[in-house]
């Protein structure tokens, strides 16, 4: 697939990646479900501490990307490996958030509610599990946004930060409005609301899961 970055230019490169970027992070996944589950208890400030975990992952991938692993990283075998081991964690989480949903186990939570109120070193963590349990974000790095880093490599070192730096930019913004709007707690939403975003964000989980398992299999097959 050919991919093409718009200019040599910093500040188009930065602005372009922010743009793309969006597409990805506004989608529902293991990150956005974190959110969801934790925001009630430590309020807007969850987002950024999440997006801080992500974009530590996301540095990793684009350093072993960009200095000659993304042919590794895109070998049949270890993309079969992240279709089924990512799959298998998905179902899991979106399994268990529907099970819990459904037995009345799961309701909204409040910082001096239900609940451990989790430390910043401790959702930065969440950040990072979330980031790595997605196969998704897998898939992108080492295909379409691999062809932007190798074009971005060709021009600059700083051109590859300007491209980081845009997709990171975009990854904060999103987060930190996401655990503003559910950080309101009960004066935002009720508690049937809450679980209704669970409850998507669970099916969600278990739909990617399906694919990537499919996908995997039929690989083996």
């Amino acid at each position: 697939m050919r991919t093409m970055l718009p200019s040599p230019s910093i500040i188009d490169i930065y602005v372009f990646s922010f743009v793309i970027a969006i597409g990805a992070v506004i989608t529902p996944g293991p990150v956005s479900t974190a959110i969801v589950s934790q925001a009630p208890r430590l309020g807007w400030k969850t987002g950024p501490l999440m997006a801080a975990g992500h974009s530590v992952l996301e540095f990793a991938i684009v350093g072993l990307i960009t200095f000659g692993l993304g042919n590794w990283l895109a070998q049949p075998s270890m993309q079969t490996a992240i279709a089924l081991l990512g799959g298998l964690l998905l179902a899991f989480m979106g399994g268990s958030m529907l099970v819990g949903n459904l037995r009345g186990r799961i309701h909204l939570p409040g910082a001096s509610g239900g609940g451990t109120v989790m430390t910043p070193r401790q959702v930065v963590g969440v950040g990072m599990l979330a980031t790595i349990t997605n196969p998704f974000w897998y898939a992108w790095w080492v295909t379409v946004a691999a062809g932007y880093l190798a074009q971005a490599k060709a021009f600059s070192v700083l051109a590859v930060s300007a491209f980081y730096l845009g997709h990171i930019t975009a990854d904060l913004a999103w987060d930190t409005t996401l655990s503003t709007v559910i950080g309101g707690g009960r004066r935002w939403i009720t508690d049937g609301i809450y679980r209704g975003l669970l409850y998507a964000c669970g099916i969600f989980l278990v739909y990617l899961a399906y694919v990537f398992l499919g996908q995997g299999l039929k690989t083996i097959l």
